[in-house]
């Protein structure tokens, strides 16, 4: 619920549409759960032009590319294999997520997917699911705005309990696409901005939680480029610039674009490569 103390809030644009934005000087250090304020905030409110698609997917006649779910990143308008970033803890450690190509639809609305987690050296194999909570399509009132479609997901993600530093993941996965004509019935990732100022998809906002002590419980986000909630963490006007409060060897590679060999595509092919193996 949204109140003057809350740190999500209200405005109107040009053309009267409202709209969220997230106010990051009004979050709490002290709390460490974030998934329900996330939810209202990709959540279509009175006065945004919408329809709810959700049961369009439940029935098949809607669905997300196959690679809606893959880690991937953007660089100078070409798709690299690469982890995502996030920050784990009241001291945004740096937390990387790699998810396989391999995503399967177990029912309706659920996909099975794996991947494997790195913070600092500790690198740790999870399996999991995201299950889709609701479709929406969002018409915009500007013409020279393409319409889009947001998607609302639980996640809940586990380490392999019998590695170092182990636990769950359990959160709310938001994120934005849009159909094409070729292929109006499939929703693609929305990265028409992804080398933009402020470009922000398939965020996950949750916690995590260690098997070692169930009362370890810790704030965990990542996504595609920024984050919906930075707190001071990310003080970047157009990207992301890390508070130097917060810095450490493995945001200094990150800030530095050291942490990947590209391999450059050769003979006409479009996709590159890294030496990293992940990891």
């Amino acid at each position: 619920m949204q109140t003057d103390k809350s740190p999500l809030k209200i405005e109107r644009d040009a053309l009267g549409a409202v709209y969220y934005w997230i106010d990051n000087n009004a979050l709490d250090l002290d709390q460490v759960d974030y998934s329900d304020l996330y939810e209202t905030y990709l959540t279509p409110i009175e006065g945004q032009f919408f329809e709810d698609c959700t049961q369009l997917f439940i029935e098949g006649k809607l669905q997300l590319e196959p690679t809606f779910l893959k880690t991937y990143s953007y660089w100078n308008g070409v798709a690299y294999d690469t982890p995502i970033n996030g920050v784990l803890g009241n001291d945004f450690r740096r937390i990387e997520v790699y998810f396989y190509p391999d995503a399967v639809k177990t029912d309706s609305v659920t996909y099975s997917i794996r991947g494997r987690t790195k913070v600092k050296k500790n690198v740790c194999d999870f399996s999991g699911e995201v299950k889709i909570k609701k479709i929406y399509h969002v018409f915009e009132r500007d013409t020279d705005t393409p319409d889009y479609y947001k998607i609302i997901a639980n996640y809940s993600l586990k380490e392999d309990s019998t590695q170092n530093g182990s636990g769950v993941f359990r959160g709310i996965f938001g994120a934005y696409g849009y159909v094409t004509d070729n292929a109006p019935n499939t929703i693609k990732v929305d990265n028409s901005d992804q080398d933009g100022d402020g470009y922000m998809n398939r965020s996950y906002v949750g916690t995590w939680q260690s098997y070692r002590n169930s009362a370890t419980v810790k704030r965990c986000m990542w996504g595609d480029n920024r984050l919906p909630f930075r707190f001071d963490f990310d003080i970047g006007a157009g990207e992301i610039r890390v508070n130097p409060k917060y810095a450490s060897p493995e945001w200094d590679r990150f800030m530095q674009w050291e942490d990947f060999d590209i391999v450059e595509p050769e003979n006409g092919d479009s996709r590159a490569t890294y030496k990293n193996p992940w990891w």
